[in-house]
């Protein structure tokens, strides 16, 4: 919508308030709203709406994985304060074994695990996932969980660098593993993928907040990263069949793959901080290499020295996944120059 500027006295300059949003939060002459800058834009909330910006969730019944879920709700549709009601008789395994079904994430091993976790305990672990969020009331059947950080374009920016960062990371390390015929370095790879998971979120909740410059633009960062994340889980799929099922065999027909999958994203990462048609061609070209490279292996005749595992072409059907995801967000990232 559009507003007239409406100049007052020598120096001041107004606009009127949209009359429904007005009616919606009960805003009536000497109220007062905040505002709060963001780049070329202003942000108008009022306290009425922080108090709305309230959720509830009670945990009793649920098991992990759905308390997993519905605190990303909440956090991701950017409430400012959560109450978590719970059962303080009923104790849990550590939330974090749920996060992950892989063999490779060492430190989550039953034999490792400390179980009997309180109810408080068990949301105070998986609070410290969510930035921001930190736990400033508990009582004995419910805790008060508040947004202690103040969204804003920079640290949006600063996150989504991280998401992109940490999957690179996960990209490199199994090219390394691979190349090396090393799996120590790759066995801890569900912890990256938490941060992945955990930045992703972040940026989530702030466009959720406060969106960027155009609805257009917010819709496809909110696409962006949705594939990013489905990504960074197919790096780890590939880790944990590399740990689980290729531990003390020869990784040598993985590193092709390996190379041209990691340079394959790492172009994309360039692509989209820094937009140029030249890239758009490498990437191209790189995707048809891809491309005409997974029929030779599948193809390939077993002999002695050569047969493809099981294993390696369930590898390889992850490595053809993320390929089909770089080309999707290529995609994404033109639509943004338009």
């Amino acid at each position: 919508m559009k507003r007239k500027i409406i100049k007052q006295g020598h120096n001041t300059l107004t606009i009127t308030l949209p009359s429904k949003w007005a009616r919606d939060f009960n805003l009536k002459p000497g109220d007062e709203v905040d505002i709060n800058e963001r780049e070329n834009g202003i942000f108008i909330t009022t306290e009425k709406n922080d108090e709305n910006s309230k959720a509830e969730i009670n945990i009793i019944g649920l098991d992990i994985p759905s308390i997993w879920k519905y605190f990303m709700a909440v956090y991701r549709e950017g409430y400012n304060e959560m109450v978590v009601k719970f059962d303080p008789n009923v104790t849990y395994d550590n939330p974090y074994k749920f996060t992950t079904a892989h063999s490779i994430d060492i430190k989550y091993e039953k034999k490792q695990m400390r179980r009997n976790y309180s109810s408080f305990e068990t949301v105070q672990e998986i609070t410290n996932r969510f930035i921001g969020f930190e736990v400033i009331e508990h009582h004995n059947d419910y805790c008060i969980i508040k947004d202690m950080s103040e969204p804003s374009s920079r640290a949006f920016d600063s996150s989504l660098r991280r998401v992109f960062l940490l999957i690179e990371q996960m990209g490199e390390e199994i090219l390394e593993a691979s190349k090396k015929n090393r799996v120590d370095n790759i066995k801890y790879i569900h912890d990256v993928d938490i941060n992945v998971d955990k930045f992703h979120d972040y940026c989530i909740r702030v466009l959720n907040k406060t969106g960027l410059k155009g609805q257009k633009r917010t819709n496809l960062i909110f696409s962006t990263l949705y594939l990013l994340e489905m990504l960074a889980d197919e790096f780890k799929s590939i880790a944990n069949h590399i740990v689980r099922d290729m531990n003390g065999k020869k990784l040598d027909n993985i590193v092709p793959m390996a190379d041209l999958t990691f340079n394959h994203f790492r172009k994309y990462y360039e692509l989209f901080y820094k937009f140029d048609k030249e890239k758009v061609v490498e990437i191209s070209k790189l995707d048809f290499e891809i491309h005409t490279y997974l029929p030779t292996l599948y193809k390939k005749k077993p002999t002695k020295r050569s047969e493809l595992t099981d294993d390696e072409l369930e590898i390889f059907n992850h490595f053809r996944r993320i390929r089909e995801y770089v080309n999707s967000l290529t995609e994404l990232r033109i639509e943004m120059e338009f």
